[in-house]
């Protein structure tokens, strides 16, 4: 899957318009669902954290939540 060039998922989480959802009990679980579309992202893990990409919004890594 081609990541779209849009950065509308990230400026969404990263103002606050958006938030990322997790299963009841499953906090510390990898997002899954896009909070804009609620379509599945792809979601890929590595040993610092996770890169999530919606295939209408684009990109979002788990490194951005730390700035």
């Amino acid at each position: 899957m081609r990541a779209p060039e849009s950065t509308e998922l990230a400026d969404a989480i990263l103002s606050g318009a958006a938030h990322f959802t997790h299963p009841q009990g499953r906090d510390w679980d990898v997002p899954r669902i896009c909070p804009l579309c609620q379509r599945r992202m792809v979601v890929k893990l590595n040993p610092v954290g996770w890169e999530a990409t919606c295939s209408r919004h684009g990109l979002f890594r788990s490194e951005w939540l730390q700035r």
